[in-house]
């Protein structure tokens, strides 16, 4: 053998079976049943994972959002009115709010999120292999944590008087509830609301009509401007189920943007089962946290996320080291738990968002979309290759050879570089296959010609490969081109179909001029061929 076809047979071996290495941990991870992956240790699975070809999310499943920034949301948040939000300041809030959910989307676990800006205020998420409602969660909670200081009794029972004595001043309202608590005439709104300890309880029945109420415009003028009424969780008693109800100021003590660290737990005092989670303040932020409870002894520091009062508990000493806990209701379970420490160590986000398309793919329906596109692939692949043996004898079974050789590396590729193989990636491998095909057929019907033009099988070989050669790379550079142009401006699967098909074109180019040449010189010197069975 020449010394170049020796390098190039030595080439073609370690890229053959570097290639089969790089693929050991994608068909040790299709060969685990769900018991084994669960039985596993979690680093060893997740080491199998990351090295494993990656799944899109039409064979995976999961979920594709399409979320809005919301304008008026935007300009609340800004201190202004909705027709003076630029368009730059709209692009600067959607830049910042993809930054926070992609923080909180690397932090959550999934593997290859495609998280991207379109347009000046949306953002499209594509998350494989998650559960829809978590996903949703997830991503669209503002997360604005806010501590608030309730206010005393003395003061909420006078707004409380000022507001029935209001609508008491129109005649023309009727309040009604089916509330057993109703019968004070003289008090429309405040005998709504039961004092339970030191909470206003308003009754799950009436909970629609004080909203209602809160929104009356004289309920609105009888509160203080720089106060508010906000909403706790659901609560369940013995006699009774219920929404809590606080006055506070609007103005925060502290918001979430001073927050350190933020990690769920197990176990309160009240409850060895239940669950919370622990945050910690920076150092600014917790002095003055010390301050603010120092002074405020025997008060209610409201816990506030997104407008709803997660807890308020009494401050009963000094908390000087910025620490706190946000319990969790009782129907929570860990994985609320985790997700709300998750978002709040990302961040808030600068306005809220607006999921306005959602689209989800079960596992199931990603598996049969698999077995489809495998199906598929190896029929037309079996197909190629029966009509290459028998119409190409000798030189078929070669070409075969290098197909397989090109599917084997193309794939391994796609594992190196943590490609995402996606259902229209499967299509451009069973296209990769077709163009692979395609060069061969070029090479051996130039081969044909010079055979019959009588020239030996060596210099037909030689002959028939360089002058297909121009003609398989014009044909492969133009594709290429196309490819190229689909990968730099598509989007989603239209990128995968894109990679696919230029790392198997790539590879295709290789095995067509470079791994069937040399099996067939290979060939003609060890059995010293005078005719080629072409």
């Amino acid at each position: 053998m020449r010394k170049a076809n020796l390098w190039k047979a030595l080439l073609t071996v370690v890229l053959l079976a570097a290639a089969v290495w790089q693929l050991i941990p994608t068909f040790k991870l299709q060969g685990l049943t769900e018991t084994q992956k669960a039985e596993m240790p979690r680093e060893e699975l997740n080491r199998i994972y990351t090295k494993a070809i990656q799944l899109g999310l039409d064979l995976k499943g999961g979920m594709h959002l399409v979320m809005e920034i919301n304008r008026q949301g935007l300009a609340k948040a800004m201190g202004r009115e909705p027709s003076e939000i630029t368009e730059k300041e709209i692009s600067d809030a959607t830049d910042r709010a993809l930054e926070i959910i992609r923080n909180r989307v690397d932090q959550f676990g999934v593997a290859e999120p495609s998280i991207q800006k379109q347009g000046s205020d949306r953002i499209v998420v594509q998350l494989p292999g998650v559960d829809k409602d978590r996903a949703r969660g997830l991503i669209g909670t503002t997360a604005l944590l806010e501590f608030k200081l309730v206010q005393e009794d003395r003061l909420t029972m006078e707004v409380l008087d000022k507001i029935d004595k209001a609508l008491l001043s129109d005649k023309t309202r009727k309040t009604a509830s089916d509330s057993s608590m109703l019968g004070l005439e003289d008090k429309p709104f405040s005998a709504l609301l039961a004092p339970t300890g030191s909470e206003l309880m308003v009754m799950e029945q009436d909970k629609r009509l004080v909203e209602k109420l809160l929104a009356d415009p004289l309920v609105i003028a009888a509160i203080p401007p720089d106060y508010q009424f906000l909403w706790g969780e659901k609560s369940s008693g013995e006699n009774f189920r219920g929404y809590p109800l606080y006055m506070m100021k609007k103005q925060p003590e502290i918001t979430g943007a001073s927050l350190a660290e933020a990690r769920m737990g197990v176990g309160t005092a009240d409850n060895p089962g239940g669950l919370y989670v622990d945050f910690v303040l920076v150092r600014q932020a917790a002095n003055l946290f010390s301050r603010v409870t120092a002074a405020n002894v025997k008060r209610r520091l409201a816990i506030v996320l997104d407008g709803v009062v997660k807890s308020a508990p009494v401050i009963q000493e000094r908390i000087p080291n910025g620490r706190g806990q946000i319990t969790m209701g009782t129907s929570s379970n860990p994985d609320q738990a985790k997700d709300l420490a998750i978002i709040l160590r990302a961040g808030a986000l600068p306005a809220p968002v607006e999921i306005i398309e959602e689209r989800s793919v079960g596992p199931s329906l990603g598996q049969d979309s698999i077995n489809n596109g495998l199906k598929a692939t190896l029929i037309g692949g079996l197909a190629v290759v029966l009509f290459m043996i028998i119409y190409y004898n000798l030189a078929g079974l070669v070409a075969t050879l290098a197909l397989t050789f090109n599917i084997v590396m193309l794939l391994a590729v796609m594992a190196a570089f943590r490609f995402t193989l996606t259902l229209p990636g499967i299509a451009g491998i069973a296209l990769t296959v077709g163009m692979a095909v395609d060069a061969n057929v070029l090479i051996f019907e130039r081969i044909r010609e010079e055979l019959r033009a009588g020239k030996t099988v060596r210099a037909a070989i030689e002959a028939g490969y360089e002058r297909a050669f121009s003609t398989i790379f014009d044909s492969n550079v133009t594709t290429t081109a196309a490819a190229a142009a689909l990968l730099f401006f598509g989007t989603g699967p239209i990128k995968g179909f894109a990679v696919s098909l230029i790392i198997g074109l790539a590879v295709s180019m290789f095995t067509a001029i470079v791994v069937t040449r040399l099996i067939f010189e290979w060939m003609t010197v060890k059995w010293n061929l005078e005719k080629l069975p072409i």
